[in-house]
């Protein structure tokens, strides 16, 4: 296939990151939070820039102001600043933090960021230029909206290595069905595509780690290798992506060696930011954070809650679970990574259902878990080679539960403003709202939908068009082909 078409893809999906017009809003004090879309935790990764290359440091020292201070700086006290090492502070802070996470920075400590490094790194060259042209770092605009297109495009190029992976198992009208649902009827567009959060890092880290070794023919022990250094660097972006290494080898001794030893090197830069930062290789910066949720209820929360439930808002992916069920009974090479992973994806969900904050925070959806969505992915497309879908009745039930997924997270991608999250009570203060299900968060949101304004319908016009071009195109290129195919 040429250049030119995935670059064509590219751009097109690129366009529809931003074509729903719900842009997170800017219109905040540095120290507060707006309405609407704003979600400071993003700033860090932002400014990630400005500190290395500006000041030669991690910390943040030069955007906080001090207690006590009114000058338009940073919050020192925010919940996602900590001290680099170990706090001073004697005082209980002024701002609200995570339950768990680390204590504010005392008076006199250096400010460092509560996240890993990695999406700072991959925004760093975006920003290079704007640092090095004398850019105010504190220009809210610019942070907000460059780390928007930063996030669009590592979430552009996760889609693409995963659309090539799925053309391996899948036909291409199948393999354009799940990329769109990937793109559309995930959390994709509606959360890691919006802004410099973690998700698009660890999206192409984990669908770059198994598009190297996910194939039915032998794979070398240099691309298990490869695959664990992508898989260890993912884990500068967040940690839980090494979990991925865990089930990726298939269950053979050599090749779960090659990849922990990959995922040691691609893990490297992780721990000495964090020895830099807080003065051990083994200290983090979320802090000792408690895993006291009891799974029942974590479990229940993650998978069919009404507000963050996996199979409430994307039940289509039931058919994942069919398909990693499928591959313990199936021979090859494929099959046998696939078993590995469900293994890793079990883990991973128990760890989150155990997680203080399982429900991801103010969130549309069930933020967490879309993390290993390639994995399910892959999975699905697997399953179609292998004849899950092959009755009329399969697909008429897949086909009903996208379309489910697919109007709501498009109704959230044009209307989701937090509102929900926020009034009477703050889901994170109140955690129990997200097991109500007279008033769930997706119902809140399509009432929603008979007041869309202009910008909206402008949005929802915009997306169409470009999705409408994206399918065209693709039709018509795989028509071409069948037709050359049958000269």
């Amino acid at each position: 296939m040429s250049r030119s078409r995935w670059l064509l893809r590219g751009l097109l999906l690129f366009v529809l990151a931003f074509a729903n017009l719900n842009d997170i809003r800017p219109e905040a004090t540095p120290g507060g939070e707006a309405p609407g879309l704003w979600s400071p935790d993003v700033l860090p990764n932002a400014l990630f820039a400005w500190t290395v290359i500006k000041e030669h440091d991690i910390d943040y020292d030069e955007f906080t102001l001090p207690k006590g201070a009114t000058t338009a700086k940073l919050d020192r006290e925010a919940y996602f600043f900590r001290a680099c090492g170990v706090s001073t502070a004697t005082a209980p802070p002024t701002a609200k933090r995570s339950r768990g996470g680390p204590p504010a920075p005392g008076p006199n400590d250096h400010v460092c960021s509560v996240f890993p490094p990695g999406m700072g790194i991959l925004a760093l060259p975006f920003f290079a230029p704007f640092v090095l042209t004398g850019w105010d770092p504190l220009d809210l605009g610019l942070l907000v909206h460059g780390g928007h297109v930063v996030a669009a495009i590592v979430e552009i190029l996760a889609t693409l290595v995963l659309w090539s992976l799925l053309r391996r198992f899948a036909t291409p009208r199948w393999s354009l069905t799940l990329v769109l649902l990937y793109f559309l009827a995930t959390s994709v567009r509606t959360v890691a595509s919006q802004a410099l959060w973690q998700h698009s890092g660890v999206h192409l880290a984990v669908a770059s780690a198994l598009w190297l070794v996910l194939r039915e023919e032998g794979v070398p022990l240099s691309r298990e290798l490869a695959a664990g250094v992508v898989l260890g660097l993912g884990a500068v972006v967040r940690q839980t992506t090494a979990l991925v290494a865990l089930g990726l080898h298939g269950f053979r001794p050599t090749r779960l060696l090659a990849m922990l030893a990959g995922a040691a090197i691609g893990i490297a830069p992780l721990l000495a930011y964090n020895d830099l930062a807080f003065g051990s290789p083994l200290e983090q910066g979320y802090g000792i954070k408690t895993f006291a949720t009891p799974i029942q209820t974590g479990l229940y929360g993650l998978l069919a809650s009404p507000s963050r439930g996996l199979l409430v808002y994307t039940p289509y992916l039931i058919f994942a679970f069919f398909a990693l069920l499928r591959a313990w009974r199936w021979p090859g090479q494929v099959a046998g990574r696939l078993r590995g992973l469900s293994l890793a994806w079990i883990v991973t969900l128990a760890l989150y259902a155990m997680y203080s904050e399982w429900w991801g925070g103010r969130v549309f959806g069930s933020r967490f878990l879309d993390d290993f969505a390639p994995i399910l992915f892959a999975a699905l497309a697997w399953g179609t080679s292998v004849g899950m879908l092959g009755s009329r009745v399969a697909r008429v039930v897949f086909t009903l539960m996208a379309a489910w997924s697919f109007v709501l997270f498009q109704a959230a991608a044009f209307l989701y403003d937090k509102s929900w999250d926020t009034f009477p009570v703050n889901v994170n203060d109140d955690p129990s709202k997200l097991f109500n299900w007279n008033d769930p968060q997706w119902l809140a949101v399509l009432r929603l939908v008979p007041s869309a304004d202009e910008r909206v319908i402008a949005g929802a016009v915009l997306s169409a068009l470009v999705l409408l071009l994206l399918v065209r195109l693709e039709l018509h290129a795989y028509r071409g082909s069948e037709l050359a195919s049958q000269v």
